[in-house]
């Protein structure tokens, strides 16, 4: 949501698409809680919190912390 709502205040997101589109899906949303993260929220999570690092340094904590949404999504129980 944090994402969407950041998207939407710097003009990235088309707010009555989003309108037209919640209606028609309004009631046809199952929320199931998951135990791991799903491997279609890795995007989002990777957004969220994000924090400017200069140098190298931001390639490799952007790779890690990617590896790390990965593995937690894909891990079999």
């Amino acid at each position: 949501m944090e994402a969407t709502r950041n998207d939407a205040a710097t003009g990235l997101l088309d707010i009555q698409r989003l309108g037209d589109m919640l209606a028609r899906i309004k009631g046809h949303i199952i929320h199931r809680p998951l135990e791991r993260i799903s491997p279609l929220a890795v995007p989002v999570m990777l957004e969220i919190g994000k924090e400017p690092v200069a140098g190298q340094a931001q390639d490799f904590l952007l790779a890690e912390a990617a590896d790390d949404l990965l593995s937690e999504a894909m891990a079999e129980r």
